[in-house]
């Protein structure tokens, strides 16, 4: 027998989990999908005469019978399809066929956010009405129009001695309602009609980076900012990964619903912003238990938020939004809608001092007789050229620069044309795609978001050092290359520096399952026992601890990691089940009222005794 050969319910590639196999069947042959430049552990798709898989290695494999089959490859996010061997469909005739997939990696998309209007000053807005059930903890303003106030249930409202507002011990915000004084109905209707014109904005975007995606299913997918769409409903029951900067923005347009599940949760990565993440849902969105969920979402329909779950962005809903002890934290500042600009500096090295040169760079051209040139764009990919009043050579000559929040650096190399250059190549891991990162050698400086960074050197000695982000260690992070008439590879890793915050809770009853949300992380899940460690970068946070217990109050708190291990205390107490003043006065009237009814009753039996 073959040893290629499979048996029913034995797994080909059994070392590799993330090879998706089929059983062999006798007069079947495995059709091979083999992908190359995709970053490692990208997820990746082959749907095959009907059939999907997905894996994130290298490899999707089908086990088919003799026959014409067609496929086709999945979108996959910050990359496109550059070529495929054989193309579809293939046909399958007595032996086994491989496909040979090529993705080649996009430049980042760079548009602009949904513009919220005075909407974007609610962390809760709704037409019909808002509802909570238990605990939960609203930080922002809430508002219903053209529901009254009655409407907002839940939340144990306190009216203002203006009337133009009520307050909440839940809200760290106040409460608006179109009941309410004077100017407050008019301020919610505009809200209201800057809600929906943000809707059919981000509704109406046209030109999606990506379509119907994963069809509709992200879990585990990493997805680099641009405008996404689907025809149909999408759901996350794990979790997905949005990674950019601070400018980046991601628009979802989903024809269906958002199913969030139990649990779920979102992580940004590489300075992502909630308050750059929209998602545009035709027929509502729900939020499961325990979730995590950053961005805002703007729903035709209802937003149902499911106990424990921690929200930070902005619920905007067209009919009405439910809450289960949450936490509901609108975004620290309103999402930019002026385009940032950013430095672009080339810099060379090779020319005699004093020496003209210049760099066209989108279309502008500016000249020096100084080492350094400088530029300012918004995010974007810009075409460049360089040339001077020599005849040397130039490295590279032409070529492209990406703006990605940050400054950008291009090193320039001049070299006489009778000079041997060699190439010097700093290959790095372990950063986030789309981080940017760079290079100082001998001097000059080139930043990238790819894994590689190239230099032309003609032979010497020279220094370098490596530039990461500030979370992150590069190994090497300084050292010296020589050239001597050879390329050069340098191998760079990059590891987040984290440091462990443990978090011990005290006050509830023991096993009673709790919650613990901190910003920008994914929620603990539940918890049952009295301690949770997490592991965070160096910055200041907030954290919500809850219960699914209503008898306690959630507990909030800050912190700071700095460089060091740390601890947190989240101390929990008993909601307060004193009687009010009137309670009292209404109890003391029935006992008297008891009294005076039964003495009247008695003095009647004795009369009625005495006759």
């Amino acid at each position: 027998m073959s040893s290629s050969m499979l048996f029913l319910g034995q797994s080909q590639n059994s070392g590799n989990s993330g090879v998706s196999a089929a059983p062999f069947l006798s007069g079947s042959y495995n059709v091979s999908f083999n992908e190359t430049g995709l970053t490692s552990g990208t997820q990746w798709n082959v749907v095959l005469n009907g059939t999907s898989r997905t894996s994130t290695s290298s490899s999707i494999v089908f086990s088919e019978v003799n026959n014409i089959y067609s496929y086709t490859i999945g979108n996959v996010s910050g990359f496109s399809v550059k070529s495929v061997s054989p193309a579809s469909p293939v046909t399958v005739n007595g032996a086994a066929i491989t496909v040979n997939v090529s993705f080649t990696k996009l430049a980042p998309v760079s548009i602009s956010p949904v513009n919220l209007g005075t909407a974007g000053n609610y962390a809760i807005l709704a037409k019909t009405g808002i509802s909570n059930t238990g605990t939960t903890s609203i930080v922002g303003n809430i508002g219903v129009s053209p529901a009254s106030s009655t409407y907002i249930t839940g939340l144990s409202l306190t009216m203002n001695s203006s009337g133009q507002f009520s307050t909440s011990s839940m809200v760290t915000g106040n409460v608006y309602a179109a009941t309410y004084a004077s100017p407050t109905p008019s301020t919610l209707t505009t809200a209201v009609g800057d809600m929906q014109t943000a809707y059919t904005n981000a509704a109406g975007r046209t030109n999606p980076n990506y379509v119907n995606l994963g069809a509709g299913d992200l879990n585990g997918m990493t997805l680099v900012p641009g405008l996404y769409k689907w025809g149909t409903g999408v759901s996350i029951s794990t979790s997905i990964t949005l990674t950019g900067n601070s400018s980046s923005v991601w628009i979802f347009q989903i024809s269906g619903g958002l199913t969030f599940g139990n649990g779920a949760h979102i992580i940004l990565s590489g300075g992502a912003q909630p308050q750059n993440i929209f998602w545009q849902v035709a027929s509502g969105a729900t939020i499961g238990t325990g979730a995590t969920f950053y961005g805002t979402i703007l729903s035709q329909t209802a937003i149902t938020i499911a106990t424990g779950s921690s929200m930070t962005g902005l619920a905007l809903a067209q009919t009405a939004v439910t809450l289960q002890s949450d936490t509901i934290t609108a975004p620290l500042e309103p999402q930019s809608i002026t385009a940032a600009m950013y430095g672009v500096t080339f810099t060379e090295a090779g020319l005699p001092s004093g020496t003209q040169w210049n760099v066209t760079l989108n279309g502008v051209l500016l000249s020096s007789t100084v080492p350094t040139i400088s530029f300012s764009e918004p995010n974007g990919t810009y075409a460049f050229s360089v040339a001077s009043s020599t005849a040397d050579k130039i490295f590279p000559s032409t070529g492209s620069i990406i703006v990605n929040g940050e400054i950008a650096y291009q090193g320039i190399t001049f070299a006489a044309p009778n000079q041997a250059t060699y190439t010097v190549a700093f290959n790095e891991s372990g950063l986030a795609s789309g981080t940017q990162w760079g290079v100082t050698l001998d001097g000059i400086t080139t930043t990238t978001i790819s894994s590689s960074v190239n230099f032309t050197m003609t032979n010497a000695s020279y220094p370098f050092s490596i530039i990461v982000p500030a979370d992150y260690s590069a190994t090497p992070s300084t050292g010296t290359e020589t050239v001597n008439g050879n390329n050069i590879t340098v191998l760079v890793t990059a590891v987040l520096i984290v440091y462990p915050v443990t978090f011990k809770e005290t006050g509830l009853p023991s096993g009673t399952t709790w919650y613990l949300n901190i910003t920008a992380m994914a929620s603990s899940g539940p918890l049952t026992g009295t301690t949770y460690t997490a592991s965070l970068l160096n910055g200041s946070y907030a954290y919500t601890a809850s219960s699914t217990d209503s008898a306690y109050h959630a507990v909030k708190g800050t912190f700071t990691v700095s460089g060091h291990s740390t601890s947190e205390t989240a101390k929990f107490s008993k909601v307060s089940t004193s009687i009010s003043n009137t309670d009292i006065y209404i109890i003391v009237g029935i006992v008297v009222a008891l009294a005076v009814i039964g003495t009247a009753v008695a003095i009647m039996l004795r009369k009625g005794g005495s006759k």
